[in-house]
């Protein structure tokens, strides 16, 4: 079964990888388009992210 966040039209299969800034998500399509997301609850949205295996590249610049 697909989960859904509230109010963002893409489910989480179709997402490959995102960096968030002050308000606002940028994610990588799989296939290939880039949108942005701002969502009302920033920390809700993050964890629905990590919880759905999105990868979060920010992190990957800190440890790399």
């Amino acid at each position: 079964m697909t989960s859904t966040y509230p109010g963002f039209d893409h489910q989480p299969e179709t997402l490959l990888k995102f960096i968030a800034s002050t308000d606002i998500f940028t994610i990588l399509l799989k296939n290939g388009e880039i949108i942005h997301y701002v969502p009302a609850d920033k920390k809700s949205f993050y964890q629905w992210l990590i919880n759905n295996k999105i990868e979060d590249i920010k992190l990957d610049n800190v440890t790399g």
